[in-house]
């Protein structure tokens, strides 16, 4: 069976037959014996949802879950992103049998936490009305072998925010070809000293995003056995394109979030950024002092008569599997996703720009986001349309914290010399053994 683009789909039975569950009777087994122990940690089924979740404005929104249904009440926690330290919380929760009913989790995360048995199999509790109202697209990013173990949220499509006024300055266009970006980098930074943007060492997600748009495929299951590349010929285009960019000098090329890479932006010295829609809101609140002077383009094309783009970051809501409360959960989680009234809630406050993944709530959050930092821009409508072209069937592996870990510790030598694709060798060398190490049938294409 495929999944769109010929991307081989997987099935559980490939999944079983690759080792990729065998640390629900291995490593984790002790989870899986120890249910009713996990269970009656979760106390009462009558009691308080709980809620985990990384993501701006979910505090505005159980707030208003909780004034509509008082005699169904959420209790919030917010938790750290999974890299900054969320994903080592929920597994020592779950380890312990003290892991909340719901956890928002980011979709590279989700095959590794539904492997060690965290993660509920939702299949027989997503509603036909839930299904329809999300799309293929989404559920593409909560799927593994036909099994859903979460409930998607938001769409991902890679964007360049850019500096207007700068641009506009300097006489250069904005890019729609990645041949028109190395141009006009090159005009930018000859003629005024500016980067047009900024190549993160430390973000994985945006690196494999770019590989996604080439065609790239980093993992995958042929057989029994899990598949690992990360030197096709797609991602090879793109790393030596990004090097070429760094070789030139011709990028900034700084830790995302960083003090160095903030006060560049803050003062003009990067002129743009490539991000997906939930970075919308970030950049706002990091560079306040640029309101009025952004504006959103498409992200470049390789081929523009053939648009595809990548995904940067997208979340999912999983329901644990030690949850006794799980039908009410879902409840929540429904209506989180597909009412007006959770997305202007969640939108309320200004800190967020997710895209919901239901279409119908694309008025209501537009309506909620303040464009005035973008000149007025119709963003939605913009990001509605890139979602369009989002690439399905991308795989992401089993165990993706460590892998971006390696990725990370390698670019960061970029300074040293190294380039990305030798990045690109020592993540692969080092991902393969350790997927071996859980016991999993693993080779290289």
């Amino acid at each position: 069976m495929y999944l769109t683009r010929g991307v081989p789909m997987i099935s559980r039975r490939g999944l079983l037959a690759a080792g990729a569950w065998t640390t629900l009777a291995g490593a984790t087994g002790a989870t899986a014996a120890g249910c009713s122990t996990a269970s009656a940690a979760h106390g009462d089924p009558d009691g308080p949802l709980t809620f985990w979740s990384a993501l701006r404005g979910t505090d505005t929104l159980v707030a208003a879950w909780n004034a509509k249904h008082p005699d169904d009440p959420v209790q919030f926690d917010m938790m750290t992103s999974g890299l900054a330290g969320g994903n080592a919380k929920l597994s020592n929760a779950a380890r312990a049998g003290n892991a909340p009913d719901i956890v928002s989790l980011v979709d590279a995360d989700l095959p590794g936490f539904a492997i060690d048995g965290v993660c509920a199999d939702l299949t027989e509790l997503v509603t036909p009305r839930l299904r329809g109202r999300l799309g293929a697209q989404a559920w593409t990013n909560a799927e593994l072998g036909g099994r859903i173990y979460g409930v998607p949220f938001d769409l991902g499509p890679m964007l360049f925010a850019y500096r207007a006024d700068l641009l506009r300055r300097h006489r250069v266009d904005v890019p729609t070809t990645w041949d028109e970006f190395r141009d006009a980098a090159r005009t930018l930074k000859r003629s005024a000293g500016i980067d047009l943007a900024t190549f993160h060492p430390n973000a994985y997600n945006v690196l494999a995003g770019h590989a996604m748009q080439a065609g790239g495929q980093w993992f995958g299951i042929e057989g029994d056995s899990w598949v690992v590349d990360f030197l096709d010929g797609p991602t090879r285009r793109v790393a030596e394109y990004w090097q070429g960019l760094i070789d030139d000098d011709l990028l900034m090329v700084a830790p995302g979030s960083s003090q160095e890479w903030l006060s560049a932006l803050a003062g003009g010295r990067v002129a743009g950024h490539i991000v997906g829609p939930w970075g919308l809101a970030a950049l706002v609140a990091s560079v306040p002092g640029g309101a009025g002077k952004w504006r959103v383009a498409p992200l470049p094309q390789w081929n523009p008569r053939k648009p595809v783009l990548g995904t940067d970051g997208v979340s999912v809501h999983v329901i644990t599997a030690d949850s006794n409360k799980k039908e009410r959960a879902m409840r929540f989680l429904e209506w989180l996703t597909t009412t007006p009234e959770a997305i202007t809630a969640r939108l309320s406050s200004g800190r967020s720009s997710i895209l919901p993944a239901d279409g119908k709530l694309l008025r209501p959050a537009a309506k909620q986001f303040n464009t005035d930092f973008y000149g007025g821009q119709d963003l939605y409508e913009l990001v509605a349309e890139q979602a369009q072209f989002l690439r399905t069937g991308w795989v992401w592996g089993p165990r993706m914290q460590a892998t971006a870990t390696s990725l990370h510790h390698a670019l960061a030598r970029l300074s040293y010399g190294t380039t990305i694709t030798e990045a690109l060798e020592t993540t692969e060398a080092e991902t393969l053994p350790d997927m071996r190490s859980l016991g999993l049938s693993v080779r290289q294409a």
